[in-house]
This record gives structure tokens, sequence and C-alpha cells, in this order.
């Protein structure tokens, strides 16, 4: 359940009242397009769409984000971002072969896991995609839950709180013991939304500042940052 904006804090201090760890997909736990680029991906899309005879504006026709071109899909027909999502997951499936996992993000699992935490993956990409990764790298066992996209309904995606607040209920969560670690303002906000803690992971530069505009509740600049305050703050049995 979802509740009142949770207490302050630095990362160990909010990790201390961590129960629920939540994780956003693309950057913490991998980067999806690190062999098929982003770009190529939002092209793809784009040619779906001209095909269907609508020309983007500026904006979505040069953007390298495939979720913009997706958003930009169902403000056509929702019969369009029907094929444009099913297309973007089939892209991303594609792409779980080369994608990169993040550093220490395995280290972070095992550290959560031994402390007798509970780990959920909260995404904007296909639960489909989410899950073939999450088999590939051996850690689909040590998940609890995926929240990722199954919709054509992009209304449903971060920063909409949607996939948090679901996260929660399926794990029968209290929020005052949840946090979601991501990369984006999306994720920030989407937490925010949902009531609980948030750590920004400014894995770029620029990162730091945008992120703790967007109302993150830490900062971190490395997911070693989490490893130690996990297993220094194990979770009573």
């Amino acid at each position: 359940m979802t509740g009142s904006p949770p207490p302050g804090g630095g990362a160990e201090a909010i990790i201390a009242r961590t129960r629920y760890l939540l994780l956003d997909f693309d950057g913490p736990v991998c980067d999806i397009f690190a062999g098929l680029t982003d770009r190529t991906v939002a092209d793809r899309l784009r040619e779906l769409i001209t095909g269907h005879g609508h020309t983007p504006p500026p904006g979505v026709a040069e953007t390298p984000d495939p979720l913009a071109v997706f958003i930009y899909s169902a403000t056509i027909s929702a019969e369009l971002a029907a094929q444009v999502e099913a297309e973007m997951t089939g892209q991303e499936l594609a792409a779980v072969p080369t994608a990169r996992p993040g550093p220490y993000v395995h280290d972070v699992v095992t550290s959560a896991r031994e402390s007798g935490r509970t780990i959920a993956v909260v995404s904007n990409n296909s639960q489909r995609a989410v899950r073939a990764y999450l088999h590939r790298h051996g850690l689909a066992d040590r998940i609890d839950l995926i929240a990722a996209r199954t919709s054509p309904d992009p209304a449903l995606l971060k920063p909409s709180p949607h996939l948090v607040q679901q996260a929660i209920a399926r794990l029968a969560a209290i929020s005052s013991e949840c946090v979601l670690v991501g990369d984006s303002t999306t994720d920030i906000h989407a937490g925010a939304d949902a009531g609980i803690a948030t750590i920004g992971y400014a894995n770029r530069a620029g990162k730091p500042g945008s992120l703790t505009a967007a109302g993150a509740t830490a900062i971190i600049t490395s997911l070693a940052d989490l490893v130690l305050p996990l297993r220094a703050h194990p979770l009573p049995n």
C-alpha cells in the first residue's frame, strides 16, 4: 500500500529501513541497448509510423528515445500504438543478447537477498524483455517480482506511479519500507507519486543535478554505494 511521502536521509539511512528494493531496469540492471542502439530502435518505430502515412513532428522525428516515439504513436490511434509497442517489444527482445549488465548490480542483488530483502524490477521496458534478460544473466530466481510494460497504453508507464503501485500491491508491501532506485527523472517522479523513497542513480555527468531537482530522496553515483549498507543492515528473521 502507498502512503505519505517518506522521510529523507542519505542512501544508507534509506537502505537501513528498506525491506523492498525496487530497481529500474534500463540503467541500474543493464544497458539494454548496448549493442542494438536506442536510436536504431527509434528509427524502426518511426518507419512503422511513416508507413501508416503519418509524419512525426520535429522533436519526435529526431529523438533517439524509442519510448518517445511510442508515446507519439498513441496520440494517433490506439491501433497504431499497439503495433508500435509490439515492434518495440520485438526490438527489446532482440537487444537482450547484447545488453550489458550494470556495474555492481549482481553484488547489489546478492547483498539484498542475503540481508533478507525482497527485490523487484520496475520498468518501462517490456516484461518479456526484462524476463529474458534476467534468465540470460542468472538473475531470474533472485528477483521476486517484475512490474513492467505489458500494455500498449503509454499512460501506464513511468513517470506515472502505476507500475510502482503495482509492485507495492503485488508484494503486499508497506510504502515506508520500499525504495525505488532509478537513473531517470521519470523514476523519481513515479516513486514520489507512489509515496516511496527514491535513490537517484547518477551514472552520468549532469544526472546528480537533474535527479536532485526531480526530488530524489538520495543520490548515488555507483551501485557499489548500496552494497555495504545492504550488508551492514540485515533484516531480522
